[in-house]
């Protein structure tokens, strides 16, 4: 039995252009007898939120849905397809979240998604309504078991649901068990699927195969990673992480596979590289521009961006004012010449001195400390923003999760931006990822000196941010514990308080790093989109009140 795992790059709402994508590949394997598997709601794109609310989107999909099932017609090859289905029973949201298989232009089976996410960045019952329904088919002689994505996690939710959909698996006869995915990506996610999959497997005693949609939609990345599992918990096919691929298997092939998992910086690479791209095509810009302050975080920043689109299309801007360094500068220059980016010289020095005049003329005092650094932060945001108007180039912000935690970073300066690839990176995770860099493209694409220099703004004269932070190692322990805290592994949770521990961290300072993430919460939400990496990422994961009290 031929099994072909379709791990699609979707665009959301793009119903003509998914619709191409799939039958282009399916006409692939119009001449054979096997099954055509694409993900969870494969032809509107994964999670297409509230233009699920748009009836001209559904009808489109609807149609695009007989178009596919005309295409099976004449073909031996049938299509496992996961769409927004019509919910016929008046009770409840308008919509199942659902899968068709058709064969030969029959429906052969319907199913409806049992298990709908709620949590972190899920809200999937704000348009689906559960439903339970026959969940396998025979086909070719084989009979299949499906479910849909959250199906499999009923144990890992911790009683968030009232029933297993698996309950209903177990005792049938089947071949093999099939579970179509939009998966969200981050670290450790691959192998809490493998988890699933091997307990599973187990509890059925059948292979498994997952299917999961690949790209990168606002702030959530979908790794693919497809596979399938025997029934002895090992690999016997797989589909490149954070790549295209339509993966050709036989459900019977036994030879087993090894695929080893990427290391935590080449994962954080791959992810934010794939965020990147997606997002720039997908809003359809052909350019981005990075301010380039000589630091790591936009050294990283601009560092992405060439590796995810090429050197063309990356623009940065270094813009000194009187505070900046001559290194910062020549670190700038050095690092654009490594990445074959153009750089552009623009400073700041008057614009400055101009605006504290002006400060003073209207408000017959002078601008304090504070104020006169912000003002910096905004004439370079101002900058960017010219460059982006009068060239259609998006502008990439580069603030850190750490920063963007405690509210280092100023609104309408630093924070100006479409994208946020670094905003869930903790500071140090930025230096390794820095270092696996030069590692991974064997060569010093970001100078040693921007690695090894201690971390400014240079907004004032000396300044180094551990004027006004911890040190970052302490300074991260305490944010992760904070605002990751429950989702952290044992071992995580040792690690950052054993170093607080170490370093004799007294509870006022961790009191008051928790009250700076919790007053800063309105400048994030005037952040641009975060490509979220952890857990929990600030954005759709992470919902809190700006007009609150809490202690």
């Amino acid at each position: 039995m031929k099994i072909i795992m379709a791990q699609l790059n979707f665009t959301v709402g793009d119903i003509d252009g998914n619709v191409s994508k799939i039958l282009s590949e399916y006409h692939k394997f119009q001449a054979d007898e096997g099954l055509f598997i694409c993900s969870e709601l494969a032809i509107t794109g994964y999670y297409p939120q509230d233009l699920l609310l748009r009836s001209s989107l559904l009808n489109k999909q609807w149609e695009a849905l007989e178009e596919i099932r005309k295409a099976t017609i004449e073909k031996p090859c049938a299509i496992l397809i996961g769409y927004a289905a019509k919910n016929r029973d008046r009770v409840g949201k308008p919509l199942h979240n659902a899968l068709v298989v058709l064969h030969k232009g029959e429906v052969i089976l319907e199913y409806y998604k049992q298990l709908l996410p709620t949590y972190n960045v899920f809200d999937e019952a704000r348009h689906f309504s559960a439903k339970s329904s026959p969940n396998s088919f025979t086909l070719n002689g084989k009979r299949f078991g499906v479910m849909i994505c959250e199906d499999a996690w009923f144990t890992e939710a911790k009683g968030a649901y009232l029933a297993d959909p698996i309950d209903n698996l177990e005792g049938v006869p089947l071949d093999a068990v099939i579970s179509i995915n939009a998966s969200p990506s981050n670290v450790g996610k691959q192998e809490e699927r493998m988890t699933i999959a091997q307990n599973l497997v187990s509890r059925l005693n059948v292979p498994f195969v997952y299917v999961n949609q690949v790209g990168g939609n606002d702030e959530l990345v979908f790794d693919g990673a497809s596979f399938i599992m025997n029934r002895q918990g090992q690999l016997t096919a797989s589909a490149k992480a954070f790549s295209e691929e339509v993966v050709e298997a036989k459900l019977e092939d036994n030879r087993v596979i090894e695929v080893s998992p990427m290391k935590r910086s080449h994962f954080i690479l791959e992810q934010l590289q794939l965020g990147i791209r997606d997002y720039v095509e997908k809003c359809g810009f052909d350019k981005i521009v990075v301010g380039s302050s000589g630091g790591i975080d936009s050294a990283v920043t601009i560092a992405l961006c060439r590796f995810a689109l090429g050197s063309e299309k990356v623009k940065a801007i270094t813009m000194p004012s009187k505070y900046s360094s001559k290194g910062s500068v020549n670190d700038s220059i050095i690092l654009c010449k490594n990445l074959g980016v153009e750089l552009f010289e623009r400073p700041i020095t008057q614009d400055f001195a101009l605006t504290i005049k002006e400060f003073e003329l209207m408000s017959k005092c002078m601008p304090n400390q504070i104020t006169q650094e912000n003002m910096q932060a905004r004439i370079r945001g101002r900058i960017l923003m010219e460059f982006s108007n009068h060239f259609s180039a998006l502008v990439v912000s580069t603030g850190n999760k750490s920063e963007m935690s405690v509210g280092y970073a100023t609104l309408y300066g630093d924070m100006n931006g479409g994208i946020n690839p670094l905003g869930d990176l903790y500071k140090m995770e930025v230096y390794e990822l820095a270092k696996f860099i030069n590692m991974h493209y064997q060569s010093d694409v970001i100078p040693e000196a921007i690695i090894t220099k201690a971390p400014s703004a240079e907004l004032a004269e000396g300044q180094v941010d551990n004027d006004s932070l911890p040190a970052y190692p302490i300074l991260d322990a305490i944010l992760k514990q904070y605002i990751e805290g429950d989702l952290l592994s044992e071992s995580e949770q040792d690690i950052c308080s054993a170093l607080l521990t170490e370093k004799s961290v007294s509870y006022d300072l961790i009191a008051k790093i928790q009250d700076m993430v919790d007053r800063a919460e309105f400048k994030r939400k005037q952040a641009p989109p975060i490509i979220r990496v952890q857990k929990r990422s600030f954005g759709m994961g992470r919902w809190l009140p700006i007009a609150a009290r809490y202690t």
